[in-house]
């Protein structure tokens, strides 16, 4: 069974673990299951047991029960089988090996409840888990290939009602992805550009004087981040220590835990800088904490400012969100007493301390996760986001309430998926003509605000930026920014073993065995971190964000791209060649001991595409050549694949003699324009060399 973690904040790279905190969603927002003519919906009530025992999967409920029974037999051996192709990747291949005699119990006596089926290509089976203790609700989620269902997705939630919310959720964003995709090719790229860097050289103005202005005309002013950036959180500091902030500005409310207030107090009202208190906030966020070290030094800008101040005139920092109490967790079923609405809660915490501090008229910034910060935007079944923003917007009057979006890549949340740039890369093109310079600009008039709203994966609409967000803020180019560096000392060994507990507690896996760290240490655990924080975004590099000029070909750009050199390769087999010798040399070299994240192995900046099973392709090369490296290559010359695409036969001598021999076939990946061997090194799936 997968645990779904839902209703995060946006983008944090740490360890995995370290965001996995919510283990079953719970408390989402119900929607219609009427979501249009593509959608139909009807009732079962009938137990996996009721249903006859061949394996079925001609009809969703039929497919769920087929799953359950064949995991009540085989265990994980059964996931592949009955799967979406395009997930096998994802699938460890597994021995058969029945589940304990309880699981056995829940797999066969789910009830099926209903069954949700979106365009006779996707369904959703919500099912009741048997369970003693508390109602639990199973969203298993297929796809259609051919005449069969497969399936593709699982979460757990607390309610139906919340489970048919994510199907709504799930469908909507299916129905926006795909009108996003039809937008439609620039006849003129010139032409459209042009109105854009008018608009820009008439509007867009230094981001501080905008910033202090909006700050100085609106009650609330909600600046939206994608977490750990030093440029922004630099911009934020700078910000603040401003003479004009302080006039208009009394109170600065963070996105974090809101049980550590009294810390944040206690730094502010040090008479001399003591970072110690922000530092275990920081350490209260998630398993692992949040060592940033941007973020620390605008608290301290903060109390820099405050000492030339008066005390009445001081600003004070209140943290808004969900309470982490650690200390008070023992049991990971403590956790549920603090799940909560982390939207309506930042919301409803500011609008109560803005009542209660009504005596200072000055104005509030509200630092955020920019997907906590719309305002009025809805998904593409017409079911509106309800956001921080949006909250404060029904709360305070949405001209009370000023929101900020900060430039960033497309992304899910908490930056683990990266795809590609905001608006297919038109809006960097036309930053790139006025020379990346910072900038703000308004989004309530003008072309940019008319643009779909596509940064977000997670919220998938066709409403407008405009509908979103007021503002929008640029501090320079993706490409070249960090990861937040890390604060010195952060992981004590005291503090290494408290993280420990914590993911004892929430995966069952202490840090030392789920990282191969070798001992529990503050240095191990800092040494880890280090891995990507104060490092450069490796999913913000030019190949994998794609090229700028993707907005002239249209939402169809990486299959125009990719059928275009299909069909022309020919003037390119030197580059083809040079690929080939890349990923040879990269093979050759790579770290057999430690090979890293499968992701960047070979090397980071070289790519082949394995057919299925990523994870056993590398464990074999590492095997195999660690012991018997490759010693000479031979690649033959640039040919035709019977499928169009070109390829070059290999012939690789191995320190014992032997000969390694095939056909790698290329292909053209337009995000990364690059050149990529596919499937012709899949050795760890031949059956000669097991």
């Amino acid at each position: 069974m997968q645990f779904k973690r839902m209703n995060s904040c946006s983008s944090a790279l740490l360890p995995v673990a370290a965001f996995l905190w919510i283990t079953i969603v719970n408390a989402a927002e119900p929607a219609s299951t009427n979501a249009g003519a593509a959608l139909r919906v009807y009732e079962i009530n009938r137990k996996v047991s009721d249903f006859p025992t061949n394996e079925n999967l001609s009809t969703p409920e039929a497919a769920y029960a087929a799953w359950n029974r064949a995991w009540a037999v085989e265990g994980r051996a059964a996931s592949r089988r009955l799967s979406a192709k395009r997930i096998w990747d994802a699938i460890r291949p597994a021995a058969v090996k029945p589940p304990p005699a309880k699981r056995v119990e829940e797999l066969l006596h789910s009830e099926i409840l209903e069954v949700h089926v979106h365009a006779e290509r996707e369904a959703a089976v919500i099912a009741r888990i048997p369970h003693p203790s508390e109602s639990l609700i199973d969203l298993r989620r297929f796809e259609r290939e051919g005449e069969r269902w497969l399936n593709v997705e699982q979460s757990i939630w607390y309610d139906i009602a919340s489970a048919r919310a994510r199907v709504s959720a799930i469908y909507a964003r299916g129905d926006a992805e795909r009108k996003l995709s039809a937008r439609p090719a620039i006849a003129n790229p010139e032409e459209h550009l042009r109105p854009f860097v008018s608009f820009l050289r008439r509007e867009a103005t230094d981001p501080q004087p905008f910033l202090l202005k909006a700050l100085a005309a609106h009650r609330v002013v909600i600046l939206g981040e994608v977490h750990h950036r030093p440029r922004y959180w630099e911009f934020n500091s700078a910000l603040v220590r401003s003479p004009e902030f302080a006039r208009s500005v009394g109170v600065i409310y963070l996105e974090l835990p809101n049980n550590d207030q009294p810390l944040m107090d206690r730094f502010l009202s040090a008479n001399r800088y003591d970072p110690e208190p922000v530092v275990e906030t920081l350490r209260d966020m998630f398993e692992w904490g949040w060592p940033d070290q941007p973020m620390l030094d605008f608290c301290k800008a903060v109390w820099k400012v405050n000492q030339a101040l008066p005390k009445e005139q001081r600003l004070r920092i209140v943290l808004v969100d969900m309470a982490r109490p650690w200390k008070q967790i023992q049991e990971k079923a403590d956790w549920r007493e603090y799940e909560v609405d982390r939207d309506e809660l930042m919301a409803r915490n500011i609008a109560s301390d803005l009542r209660e501090h009504e005596a200072d008229r000055r104005h509030a910034l509200f630092i955020v996760g920019y997907g906590h910060a719309m305002v009025n935007l809805a998904l593409a079944n017409g079911q509106p986001v309800k956001s921080a923003g949006w909250f404060l917007c029904e709360k305070l009057g949405e001209t009370n309430v000023f929101s900020v979006f900060p430039h960033s890549p497309v992304s899910a949340d908490l930056g683990g998926v990266t795809s590609g740039r905001i608006a297919l890369g038109l809006f960097e093109t036309v930053f790139a003509a006025l020379t990346n310079r910072p900038m703000a600009f308004p989004l309530d008039h003008g072309p940019f605000g008319e643009q779909v709203f596509d940064p977000s994966l997670d919220k998938r609409t066709t409403d407008s930026f405009r509908s979103g967000y007021h503002a929008y803020l640029y501090l320079g180019r993706l490409e070249d920014e960090v990861f937040s560096p890390p604060i010195p000392g952060f992981y004590t060994d005291a503090y290494a073993k408290e993280v420990d507990r914590r993911n004892r507690l929430m995966f069952g896996k202490g840090v030392v065995d789920a990282y191969a760290l070798g001992a529990l240490s503050g240095e191990n655990l800092a040494r880890e971190v280090a891995r990507s924080w104060g490092q450069p975004r490796r999913k913000w590099t030019a190949e994998k964000l794609g090229p700028l000029h993707a907005w002239k070909l249209g939402g169809d750009w990486e299959q125009k791209s990719t059928e275009a050199k299909r069909k022309d390769w020919s003037g390119e087999a030197k580059a083809i060649r040079q690929a080939a010798e890349r990923l040879f040399d990269a093979i050759r070299q790579a770290n057999y001991e430690n090979p890293g994240h499968w992701g960047s192995f070979p090397a980071p900046d070289v790519s082949y595409r394995v057919q299925s099973g990523v994870d056993a392709w590398v464990e074999w090369i590492c095997r195999r050549f660690r012991t018997n490296p490759i010693v000479h290559v031979e690649i033959g010359e640039v040919v035709r694949f019977p499928d169009g695409w070109p390829s070059v036969s290999y012939a690789l001598t191995l320190k014992d003699g032997a000969k390694l021999e095939g056909i790698l076939p290329f292909h053209w990946y337009p995000r990364i324009e690059q050149w990529c061997g596919v499937k012709g090194l899949d050795w760890h799936l031949r059956k000669d060399l097991l």
